[in-house]
């Protein structure tokens, strides 16, 4: 089983699921919060590894456009952090592994059920974010997300 979602890190420090903020966040130009991502209930990154979660999709999104292509491997590091997050195709599986410091988390999930839940997640979080933030556009992003 592979679960994704994200949330926005609110004034106070604490992370409020996406789909249930109904205030812009405080700087559209660096949104924080976090992507949570759990394979077979291990999770690879979670509130932890907070960051500029808009960009962060976006760089998952380019790595979903990299797989699709004729790459097995796509990788990206976080927007402001040193933590490298990569997808591997290996049959009909994707391993999916984060480096975050020396420590390495790592699991394996069905391709299919790794990209349908990445492809519903991305594009819950696009749509959201566009609403409460409709100066920046997202469009490539979830254009690249609905192939």
């Amino acid at each position: 089983m592979v679960e994704f979602e994200t949330f926005l890190r609110c004034a106070g420090g604490e992370f409020r699921k996406v789909e249930d903020c109904n205030t812009p966040p405080l700087d559209p130009d660096y949104i924080e919060g976090a992507i949570r991502l759990l394979v077979d209930g291990i999770e690879i990154i979670g509130f932890g590894e907070w960051d500029y979660v808009d960009q962060l999709w976006c760089y998952i999104s380019e790595m979903m456009r990299q797989l699709r292509g004729s790459s097995h491997y796509a990788e990206t590091y976080f927007p402001d952090q040193p933590v490298k997050l990569a997808f591997e195709v290996k049959g009909k599986r994707v391993l999916v592994t984060a480096k975050i410091g020396e420590e390495v988390r790592k699991a394996s999930a069905s391709s299919v059920d790794f990209f349908d839940s990445l492809k519903v997640a991305g594009l819950i979080f696009f749509g959201r974010i566009s609403e409460l933030v409709p100066a920046n556009s997202y469009a490539e992003e979830q254009q690249e997300l609905s192939i």
